[in-house]
């Protein structure tokens, strides 16, 4: 089980006036807390905790890889308090659905898959972005010339890069890594050289490589 996690990003899941659920979307699947598995699927908390036992106890799930504690902020009194609580996955979510026969289940299972989709996609996207950028970083480092500016854009477009998405995966994590690396090898080469400040048509060189499809 994952400890401590920080929360992911939020989606609204609103099928009526009556149901309104903050899901985490992380680790390309959705999570949802004992407390709401009971709004969703209209069953007394204790229904619901003794069908998650059920599933860890017949080994239908593994609750390793199905359970995390993120970092949830509260309201308890007048104090915002961030306290760590449990969450379950959709295979969780979609065990507990059928246990309870739940037609509620079956939609929420149906929009998790639509906006999953639509996060892999987005998540693909975002890769294929920063390799981009990665090789263009690199290119850049391969020349004998680097400007402050050039520098600084190439930060600057990394930083709009990371707002576009509220999280990214392992593998961009570790492609930012990399270009951060490079970035701070461009920084000591710029000290050595003697170089015009704003060299014409860098900005829209990056922009281009970097977003063409």
């Amino acid at each position: 089980m994952e400890n401590n996690k920080k929360t992911g990003e939020i989606v609204l899941y609103q099928p009526d006036d009556a149901i309104r659920i903050e899901v985490i979307l992380e680790n390309e699947t959705v999570w949802l807390t004992l407390n709401q598995m009971a709004k969703l699927f209209d069953r007394d908390k204790s229904v619901i905790s003794r069908h998650i036992t059920n599933i860890y106890k017949e080994e239908e799930l593994i609750i390793d890889s199905t359970v995390a504690n993120f970092a949830t902020v509260q309201i308890e009194g007048e104090r915002m308090i961030e306290r760590s609580i449990e969450h379950f996955n959709l295979d969780v979510i979609i065990s507990v659905g059928y246990r309870v026969k739940s037609k509620q289940g079956v939609q929420f299972r149906k929009w998790a898959s639509g906006v999953l989709k639509e996060y892999l996609l987005r998540g693909y996207a975002i890769n294929q972005r920063f390799e981009r950028l990665e090789n263009f970083v690199i290119k850049t480092n391969q020349r004998l010339t680097v400007t402050e500016y050039e520098i600084d854009q190439l930060k600057q477009y990394i930083e709009m890069l990371l707002s576009d998405f509220n999280d990214i995966n392992e593998n961009t994590r570790i492609q930012l890594e990399l270009i951060n690396k490079t970035l701070a090898e461009l920084q000591v080469k710029n000290k050595t050289l003697d170089k015009p400040r704003n060299p014409v048509g860098f900005r829209a060189s990056l922009e281009q490589s970097i977003n063409k499809t």
